[in-house]
């Protein structure tokens, strides 16, 4: 139901796999995504590119530019939505994809909402690990 608090065990297990996406991703920061553009996928004519921009409210992990582009490939009937509100975000670094952005999405449970107990166990989780980490399990 809209509005209501998530049951304790629901929370427990976002934490979870949040701690998890925080520690298999390079990048994770609170972000408000103000623009999507669409643009198909070369090679596949039933997928789509998502590109997202978004201004950066607060880093949690990586090197943090102000503003960024995150790519998503979904199925071209997928509808594209933008967030009304800010939300926590975990991204792989993008190389070599057919679309010019930063980032790119590692798939579902990348977005988190920004509520501040997620948040703190975010940055409490990000400054637990190596700065030097190169194997991201959620990133190909």
């Amino acid at each position: 139901m809209a509005g209501q608090l998530p049951s304790t065990t629901a929370l427990t297990e976002q934490q979870q796999f949040l701690l998890k996406s925080v520690q298999q991703t390079p990048f994770s920061a609170v972000v408000n995504i103000t623009d999507v553009s669409i643009r198909p996928v070369d090679d596949d004519p039933d997928m789509v590119w998502h590109i997202f921009s978004a201004t950066v409210i607060s880093p949690v992990r990586g090197s943090s530019p102000n503003t960024l582009r995150f790519a998503m490939v979904v199925e071209k009937e997928e509808e594209a939505i933008i967030p009304d509100k800010p939300v926590l975000l975990t991204l792989c670094t993008a190389r070599n994809l057919a679309v010019d952005t930063d980032f790119y999405w590692p798939g579902t449970g990348a977005m988190f909402e920004a509520r501040p107990e997620l948040v703190e166990q975010a940055i409490k989780a990000a400054k637990g690990l190596a700065s030097e980490q190169t194997d991201f399990a959620q990133c190909d």
